[in-house]
């Protein structure tokens, strides 16, 4: 029987050339020509062998080869530098070609890794500025920092008491929950001002569920919030067409109860 042969198979001359560089544990800046190019004409010969194809690329690197090996075997022609290698084109060559290999195996695993997923595009929620449009969010700040301002006097009396809690469990006020404290407290005084809607407020959850529960209230415009007086204090009070809704329905409610 014949024997077989199994040789590697190489994308071009330099991926031949790199090989037997990493195999015989050289430095591609200082390439021994002579053994390196014995071992890849040994390898064309395997290929001729075996009724291969060789790639014309594949003899051109031979004779650039044998050309480099011949330059470095003869004495200097006069006139040239007796500084430059012969190798040095291959040598950078051979570089450049590693570096391109070892970024598209890179690329590779990031292909496999990522290749099978969909990113979607981000979606922009506009902000709903509609029920603020009768009123002044500059009144609702300044408002809103004069209270926490007022109250910072009390919060610095109780962090001496607090440090001495390792652990203190804060009551999560629900929103909903306040928007019927508000409502109540403004349809009971009719007319009140913002900072009394925060009187009994011990947290500063609750002071933001108190807050989120006016903004509510105007959104719905079940409330109105009057312009500043010379205190630059702000109040607020029940919406007028929010009230005559109200009494109608009630009389609409009497009047089908009276028809009954």
């Amino acid at each position: 029987m014949e024997p077989t042969y199994k040789i590697e198979i190489f994308e071009g001359p330099l991926d031949l050339l790199l090989s037997l560089i990493y195999k015989n544990k050289v430095d591609i800046m200082d390439i021994p020509i002579s053994l390196i190019f014995d071992q890849y004409m040994e390898y064309l010969d395997q290929m001729r062998q075996m009724d291969m194809d060789i790639a014309g690329e594949f003899i051109v690197m031979a004779s650039e080869l044998m050309l480099i090996k011949s330059r470095m075997l003869l004495p200097r022609p006069e006139g040239e530098d007796p500084a430059e290698d012969p190798r040095t084109k291959l040598a950078n060559a051979l570089i450049e070609y590693k570096h391109a290999k070892e970024v598209a195996e890179e690329l590779d695993e990031l292909v496999h890794t990522y290749g099978g997923r969909l990113a979607k595009d981000t979606e922009e929620i506009p902000a709903d500025d509609s029920f603020i449009a009768e009123h002044s969010v500059a009144l609702l700040q300044r408002a809103m920092t004069r209270m926490l301002l007022n109250r910072g006097k009390e919060e610095l009396l109780k962090q001496e008491a607090e440090r001495i809690q390792p652990i203190i469990k804060r009551r999560i006020v629900p929103v909903g929950v306040k928007v019927i404290g508000v409502l109540k407290k403004v349809v009971r005084k009719k007319r009140c001002s913002f900072e009394s809607l925060f009187d009994g407020c011990g947290s500063r959850s609750e002071l933001i569920a108190t807050f989120l529960a006016v903004l509510e209230l105007l959104k719905v415009n079940r409330i109105n919030v009057s312009e500043p007086d010379e205190n630059e204090e702000i109040y607020i009070s029940l919406n007028e067409n929010y009230v005559k809704q109200q009494e109608e329905t009630e009389q609409g409610s009497e009047n089908f109860s009276d028809g009954d």
